[in-house]
């Protein structure tokens, strides 16, 4: 029987962890993806408390000690438990590169929002061969159905741009509410105007008109704008691609597409948008659970560190 970490200081246990792993064990390989998402759940909990303000009477030292002990063991606990769904993920995912058999395919399929027994594709370096068919009509259901469905078009525009996928899922998030607060049509159907991309004279395809916030001179005014339809989610990654590459005023961004803060902020500086928090905003939204997880199944998919 394979023992399992009960406290996170249980050195004794990541030895045989280690070892039971190297012999491609399931087994084994559900307990490693249990530790990997105890490391994640840790990072969210010291992340929550990263926002707390400093000083106080309960801040010292051997407060802040205890304070992390507990959080440490709390982030163990949880990914004993039914976890956060990340570690089925993982397991998949590792079971794949070992030639492994997932021990719960059943937890995996509802993990990612599958049917039971449907086919779950898992994410490569480059997009499908052919876009994938839309899930369902928007607004998505959720931040995580709203993931999974554009992410392998974040991914074929990311090679094409040479940025990270999940930084162009978090501005397609921030613009449209994780597309719970996607522009319509006039026939009520969804535009997909992912990147609240402007429809000027040049423009010749679909338009919406939206009423939007605008930031003028400093302030926030509420203006009546024209912004690019399209047909599809691929649509609207095809045409971002085309709109960043073919701008001047992007290039400088283009050049820092290795790093999403950097790309965000230079976004911002081009004059993408108004709004003075928009790089902080897209930084947030890339933070977020919903994209990490996403970003963590690439990055294992790829055999890339997960940190």
């Amino acid at each position: 029987m394979l023992p399992t970490n009960d406290v996170y200081t249980d050195f004794q246990g990541f030895t045989a962890l280690r070892r039971e792993a190297s012999q491609q064990s399931p087994e084994a390989i559900k307990q490693v993806a249990k530790q990997f998402e105890s490391i994640f759940v840790g990072m969210m909990l010291k992340s929550m408390r990263d926002t707390l303000p400093e000083g106080g009477l309960f801040n010292s030292e051997t407060e802040r000690m205890y304070r992390d002990m507990f959080d440490k063991q709390l982030a163990l606990n949880i990914s004993n438990g039914k976890g956060i769904g990340l570690a089925a993920v993982i397991e998949r995912q590792l079971s794949q590169q070992t030639g492994v058999i997932p021990v719960s395919t059943m937890d995996v399929e509802q993990a990612v929002g599958a049917p039971t027994g449907a086919q779950i594709t898992p994410c490569t370096g480059c997009a499908p061969e052919g876009a994938p068919a839309e899930i369902k009509s928007t607004p998505w259901a959720s931040a995580d159905e709203f993931v999974d469905s554009v992410w392998p078009y974040a991914v074929r525009a990311g090679n094409e741009l040479g940025v990270w996928p999940e930084v162009l899922v978090a501005q397609s998030a921030l613009e449209t509410g994780w597309g719970q607060h996607m522009r319509r049509q006039e026939n009520g159907s969804p535009s997909y105007a992912l990147f609240g991309i402007k429809a000027d004279s040049r423009w010749e395809g679909d338009r919406v008109s939206v009423s939007t916030l605008e930031f003028r001179d400093g302030a926030m005014q509420r203006e009546r704008a024209q912004f690019r339809a399209y047909g599809s989610v691929a649509e609207a990654f095809d045409d971002y691609v085309d709109f960043i590459q073919r701008n001047p005023r992007y290039q400088q961004a283009l050049a820092k597409g290795y790093d999403p803060q950097a790309w965000a902020s230079e976004l911002q500086q081009a004059g993408y948008a108004t709004d003075p928090d928009y790089a902080d905003k897209i930084e947030r939204v890339r933070q977020s659970s919903a994209v990490q997880m996403k970003l963590s199944e690439f990055k294992l998919a790829n055999n890339q560190p997960i940190t």
